[in-house]
């Protein structure tokens, strides 16, 4: 009996264990920015990203992050700076990335006005 609820048990975990499909997110406006980056990020992607937020005055250096030979990103360290001067930083693992979004908000006349780690 033990064995059957163990096997039902590990049947029900076994899904929440596998990565998320978390596609790249850039959504840009004026006085506004939201990027979101994951496991399946490129390293074209934050390239180009990099290109459109820099229109924006926004700067933001992902240099020291990790890639897989497949252009996929391993290990995201991210620094962010806004045209109001706002800076910060982040940094994620490959594990965390399989499961939540990282990234950076930013809301000219928002509240908050700039956010950078996780991202819903």
């Amino acid at each position: 009996m033990k064995h059957i609820i163990f096997t039902c048990f590990l049947f029900l975990m076994l899904p929440s264990c596998m990565p998320k499909e978390l596609p790249t997110v850039l959504d840009q406006s004026e006085g506004y920015a939201l990027m979101k980056v994951s496991h399946l990020t490129t390293k074209e992607e934050l390239q180009s990203m990099s290109s459109k937020l820099a229109e924006q005055g926004i700067t933001i250096d992902y240099s020291s992050s990790e890639f897989f030979d497949d252009g996929k990103l391993r290990n995201l360290i991210l620094s962010v700076v806004t045209p109001d001067g706002n800076k910060g930083s982040t940094n994620a693992d490959l594990v965390t990335l399989q499961f939540k979004y990282f990234g950076f908000l930013y809301q000219k006349n928002g509240q908050p006005s700039f956010k950078i780690g996780t991202i819903e």
